[in-house]
């Protein structure tokens, strides 16, 4: 039987069953599913969250910034900023660091 024998009936067998589809378009193809109670829980905070701010402004007359979900003035947003600024590196610091890493490599080495 010859290739174009084996395409011919191959051709024939498809006309006379339908094409199916493809196992890759199955598998790449993504089913629609409602929301969970989880993601309804998120955004319901989330919008709560904006109505809190919204809230925080009218009562107090003044201007409030959201972080990490809690309503704060200006003032104390500042305040939060400035504790979470770091300390600069010191270089001492350091290469005493390096240096312990470098005699911890070495004990590891030399026991092997």
């Amino acid at each position: 039987m010859s290739f174009s024998d084996h395409l011919d009936n191959f051709i024939k067998q498809r006309e006379q069953f339908g094409h199916q589809p493809n196992r890759m378009q199955k598998r790449n193809s993504y089913a629609v599913v409602d929301a969970t109670d989880q993601s309804k829980a998120r955004e319901a905070m989330a919008k709560e969250q904006e109505h809190a701010t919204l809230r925080a402004e009218q009562e107090t007359k003044q201007y409030h910034q959201r972080i990490r979900g809690r309503c704060v003035l200006p003032s104390e947003a500042q305040a939060q900023q400035r504790q979470n600024e770091t300390r600069p590196a010191d270089p001492a610091r350091i290469a005493y660091i390096q240096q312990l890493k470098k005699d911890l490599k070495l004990k590891k080495y030399s026991t092997e």
